[in-house]
């Protein structure tokens, strides 16, 4: 007999077993349903099994998506043997299937929260990544802080207290000292210790549960859910926005940065080069280190044929290396970098032969990737030099600690040398200047005019950058 699911056999009793979501586990008080199948003939069990799984995944089903009440009954279904395996199989039904008719309002039950998220993931635009990774990370917290309850069930004080809740988080809540703790638990742990700033609470938290809820309710309004509101939400805490903002780095830190005996000890070996020419590309680019870490050398490293400069591609369309997730924050991050002719003169072009010849897909192999992101390791690399050469500067709001910094330098070095143009280079959306908080609509104006994706115009605008520097060359 070929090997029948569902079908377990005890001594010589055979008995059926199914699962139960660990969702609808609450609701209808157990883990699975096991029930004797009253036979010791193997052919007549596997019937038996079969007919049972069609019945009680078709009322999982109902249950979970809200068609039939919590108190439908899980007991033996009576079991006749007028049927043969293939006509039970035949009754197996598909997830999507629906009743023949309608519950009474008197039964009908709303779906639970964690099947609407389900639906709002799934359906979610999932090329705008961003957003995306902070809904995923953000609703589950809401399941699990206001419990995982009907959607008519669900009160605004619940929402509230949600909010009152995610601001007491910590940091970085996925450290070891937390390890395999619940978020209540992490929230209790972190009292009157660090938690996340007003920044973060207002574009995480704040922001992905509107943006839920408007989808929610224009999707399910008819199925229960609630007319909540989330503009009503205060950050009570006393940490003020910005206070983990990095800063540009002075003239002599980034002499000291280039120039000190470790960094010329890197450039002078090939095996340790390539941590010279991830800061020199930061700061003649202004790229988050991500866009360059995942830059693969065969696709995005490019010559326009017209005029016949180099230029990087930040995209995420590209292929990559096993492990990366390639990913950009905006659709507006997507553009083309002029390679500054101070990184062609230094040796940057033959670097990159020199990568190409061994098939890497990412321009920095020797970091390996980790958790889908190709700067994860190199990141860390970064802040642990800091250390090592006396630059870390933790002071709150004017941070020299990260990558970062070299983004800031760039747009302050165009601000105060009035290189218009700037933000086609950096990928900015219209409104966002990292490290200058608002700008005007004139002032963006002003830097942004007259400049469109004309490769030789931005060629132009890379060219202005200069901070005084005299690098050593690379590999020499």
């Amino acid at each position: 007999m070929a090997k029948i699911p569902y079908l377990v056999r005890r001594k010589n009793v055979f008995y059926f077993r199914l699962g139960v979501p660990a969702d609808l586990r609450e609701i209808i008080k157990t883990r699975e349903i096991f029930q004797s199948l009253r036979t010791q003939d193997s052919d007549e069990a596997a019937r038996r099994a079969l007919k049972l799984a069609a019945h009680f995944k078709t009322l999982l089903h109902d249950l979970k998506t809200g068609k039939t009440s919590s108190a439908i009954r899980f007991g033996p279904l009576e079991l006749t043997s007028s049927e043969t395996i293939q006509d039970i199989r035949t009754q197996e039904l598909p997830a999507d299937h629906h009743p023949k008719s309608a519950p009474s309002p008197e039964t009908r039950q709303a779906p639970l929260l964690s099947v609407v998220v389900d639906d709002f993931l799934n359906r979610y635009d999932q090329n705008n990544k961003a957003t995306f990774t902070k809904l995923s990370a953000t609703l589950p917290l809401l399941i699990e802080l206001i419990t995982n309850k009907p959607i008519n069930q669900i009160l605004q004080a619940d929402l509230n207290g949600f909010f009152d809740n995610v601001q007491k988080l910590p940091v970085k809540r996925k450290q070891k000292a937390f390890a395999n703790m619940t978020i209540r638990e992490i929230i209790a742990a972190n009292e009157g210790q660090r938690c996340i700033a007003a920044g973060t609470f207002e574009s995480t938290y704040k922001a992905c549960l509107s943006i839920f809820i408007n989808w929610a309710r224009t999707n399910y309004r008819d199925q229960g859910f609630p007319s909540l509101r989330v503009d009503g939400a205060i950050y009570r805490s006393d940490r003020i926005d910005g206070i983990n903002k990095q800063r540009a780095a002075t003239s002599a830190e980034l002499q000291k940065l280039f120039n000190n005996p470790k960094m010329r000890q890197y450039a002078a070996n090939p095996e340790t080069e390539h941590y010279f020419w991830l800061l020199a590309l930061g700061l003649y680019t202004g790229a988050r280190i991500n866009e360059l870490c995942q830059l693969n050398p065969a696709e995005d490293i490019k010559q326009d044929s017209a005029t016949g400069i180099h230029y990087l591609s930040i995209t995420d369309e590209s292929a990559t290396a096993e492990g990366v997730d390639k990913s950009i924050k905006t659709n507006s991050s997507k553009r083309v970098v002029p390679i500054h002719s101070k990184l062609i003169e230094l040796g940057f072009l033959n670097y990159v032969e020199r990568i190409k010849r061994t098939d890497s897909k990412i321009i920095f192999p020797a970091w390996q990737p980790r958790g889908g992101k190709a700067s994860a390791n190199a990141a860390k690399w970064f802040v642990r030099y800091l250390e090592g050469i006396g630059l870390r500067d933790d002071t709150e709001g004017a941070r020299l600690s990260g990558f970062h910094a070299f983004r800031h330098t760039f747009i302050t070095h165009a601000m105060h040398h009035k290189i218009q143009g700037v933000f086609a280079i950096t990928g900015h959306e219209v409104g966002e200047v990292e490290g200058f908080g608002k700008v005007s609509e004139v002032a963006r104006g002003y830097w942004t005019r007259g400049i469109a994706d004309n490769i030789a115009e931005l060629k132009e605008t890379v060219e202005k950058f200069d901070y005084g520097l005299s690098l050593c060359r690379p590999n020499a």
